[in-house]
């Protein structure tokens, strides 16, 4: 009944919590109501466009879908283009949910392709702005455009409290640039799979040095913590608008402690009798095995299921050559009472 509480707590625990105070209202640009919106003025971009607002010099904003001729959004029905010529520029701002706070961290995910190019390069110039009159502070700059959609994200700091991210094209000839799926993401948070060890003590755990703030179970706020003891351990991280938590159980077998697996890190096949051949190594029986075996290319060379067969350094009769092999082993002890299946990797040497 302990362990089941303690199972049904990690998946409550382990559901990803994502408490993102401020959201970009309409980053894929639905709502339009428009068929090929070409050459549209700033005021009526931004009446057809709920959220966003225009108010580049070019004045020229474009609404396009997939009966446009120009491929399909990336994401929804509709996209924007924006033109450059000789220096004038179109530029939008994408209104936020709530103001984005100087000093946090962001992380900002976008979708980009280039419509046509005349007497470039090109530039795609990212900002944020507390009103959408100018193109407000800069954040990042696309200087390689493709003629496909391809993803952006970067991460940044506000250097002012911003309500709207601002995109604008720069061209001293003429470019003609689509954007699409504008969004703010969290990144993910995984401190690993449940284990269980023949002991714990000593044992680290550990996150990115790249969140705002951490919190662990222990109450420890660094980034990392050591474990003594069996348990259920979490952490919760903050960055920018994103709230993350996991966690992970570790638990205790001592029949481990003399059940174990040794990997030797080199052998020689060069028919000396010695060290001719390479497995694993354990003085208990298993009840599962796996090992595969690949070249550096990640090719397999090898693979058994019984732990009594071992490389030859060979592969389909030909001798392999010299040189670093990559292991990956899943196993099972039989003496165990559990049913863990425990997985390892790591890397051999070949010298003959």
């Amino acid at each position: 009944m302990k362990r089941l509480a303690l199972l049904l707590l990690a998946i409550a625990l382990a559901l990803p919590h994502y408490g993102l105070a401020q959201r970009i209202l309409n980053g894929s640009f639905e709502g339009a109501g428009n068929t090929c919106g070409y050459n549209l003025s700033n005021s009526a971009f931004t009446s057809q466009m709920p959220n966003v607002v225009g108010f580049g010099e070019k004045n020229e904003l474009d609404i396009l879908n997939a009966s446009c001729n120009y491929g399909p959004a990336y994401r929804g029905n509709t996209f924007v283009a924006l033109t450059a010529i000789a220096g004038i520029t179109d530029a939008i701002g994408l209104q936020l949910s709530e103001p984005l706070e100087p000093g946090q961290t962001y992380t900002l995910q976008f979708h980009y392709k280039l419509g046509r190019v005349v007497n470039g390069p090109a530039r795609l110039s990212i900002g944020v702005a507390s009103s959408p009159n100018s193109h407000g502070e800069l954040l990042h700059t696309v200087f390689e455009l493709s003629n496909d959609w391809t993803r952006k994200q970067f991460q940044f700091k506000p250097p002012i409290r911003a309500a709207y991210l601002t995109v604008i094209v720069e061209c001293a000839g003429e470019a003609w640039v689509f954007v699409d799926d504008f969004s703010l993401v969290c990144p993910t948070l995984k401190l690993g799979n449940d284990t269980t060890y023949c002991e714990i003590k000593n044992l680290p755990l550990r996150v990115p040095q790249l969140f705002d703030s951490y919190e662990w179970s222990t109450g420890t706020t660094t980034a990392d913590i050591v474990v003594q003891d069996p348990g259920l351990y979490w952490v919760e991280t903050k960055l920018g608008g994103c709230t993350l938590r996991d966690s992970i159980e570790l638990l205790e077998e001592p029949a481990l402690c003399n059940c174990k697996l040794y990997f030797p890190n080199i052998f020689s096949p060069n028919q000396d009798q010695h060290n001719d051949s390479w497995a694993p190594l354990s003085p208990c029986e298993m009840a599962d095995y796996e090992l595969l075996i690949f070249d550096r290319w990640g090719g397999m060379v090898f693979r058994s299921q019984q732990i009594s067969e071992s490389w030859d350094g060979q592969q389909r009769g030909q001798l392999s050559p010299n040189g670093l092999y990559a292991y990956r082993i899943r196993y099972r002890f039989q003496s165990l009472d559990d049913d863990t299946i425990y997985q390892s990797e790591g890397l051999i040497q070949l010298l003959r």
